[in-house]
């Protein structure tokens, strides 16, 4: 069965740097429009600290995920990098929808 996986990306900003990394999320997004498999994406910010940050992406299956991560176009999602909470033990994970509603 090929189940739908969703990665979380991690990001902790200075207060200064969220609107730079939601312009920047956006610009991202756009060159990512048409990447087969994928579904979506949203960027979320915390209501508890508004320094934290999630991008979430939504994939058809784990086969789509791999195949643009091994393509080139993976590579526009760089400029997000620096961004990311390299303080967390995981600054991202994939998880499979198991049951959805």
């Amino acid at each position: 069965m090929n189940e739908q996986v969703r990665v979380i990306l991690w990001y902790r900003v200075p207060k200064e740097d969220v609107q730079p990394l939601a312009d920047t999320y956006r610009q991202v997004s756009e060159q990512l429009v048409g990447t087969p498999g994928m579904l979506g994406n949203e960027l979320l910010r915390s209501q508890v600290n508004e320094t934290t940050l999630m991008v979430t992406s939504h994939w058809e299956s784990q086969w789509h995920l791999d195949r643009w991560v091994h393509s080139s176009s993976h590579r526009h999602t760089s400029p997000l990098r620096p961004y990311l909470d390299t303080g967390r033990q995981h600054p991202y994970e994939t998880f499979n929808v198991i049951s959805a509603f």
